[in-house]
């Protein structure tokens, strides 16, 4: 959403105008009313600025959907986007069978059912530590050194 800024200074100045009246009926001086005022002005336009140059990342984009309705970020750089083709993966693990490169393609393959479930929930489907830790009814840190164990026999 863009930051209107003609309206939404006319809003800052009508609220200010409000508050100096406010802060002069309880005794304030003109200078720490004027010192207030560009405090807030100085924040209201950082506001512009952060609105300005900050461009939210979109949610999740079917395949398909109206490109209109993607980031504009990932229709200029559409190779950094990745899409899976959920109907060729073979269940749970198909995503192994996607690897391209043939060594990691065969030491994934040589994983216990274990180690594949750690890897799919961590990586698939975006778990935390922490979460599969909930799951398994164990610690974050067992689940760190089975992560550590299952690194260290892919490299």
């Amino acid at each position: 959403m863009a930051f209107n800024y003609a309206k939404e200074k006319r809003d800052f100045d009508r609220e200010w105008s409000k508050l100096r009246d406010e802060y002069k009926a309880v005794g304030m001086t003109t200078a720490d009313i004027e010192e207030l005022y560009k405090f807030d002005l100085n924040w209201f336009c950082s506001r512009r600025r952060f609105m300005n140059h900050t461009q939210s990342l979109p949610a999740e984009v079917i395949a398909g959907e109206d490109s209109r309705e993607q980031s504009s970020l990932l229709r200029k750089f559409a190779t950094f986007s990745v899409s899976l083709d959920e109907s060729a993966m073979g269940g749970r693990y198909g995503w192994v069978e996607e690897i391209d490169n043939p060594r990691l393609l065969d030491k994934l393959r040589k994983l216990s059912y274990e180690d594949l479930e750690l890897l799919t929930l961590l990586a698939i489907d975006g778990h935390t530590q922490t979460e599969i830790a909930l799951f398994k009814g164990c610690s974050q840190n067992a689940i760190s050194k089975k992560y550590l164990r299952i690194k260290k026999v892919l490299k």
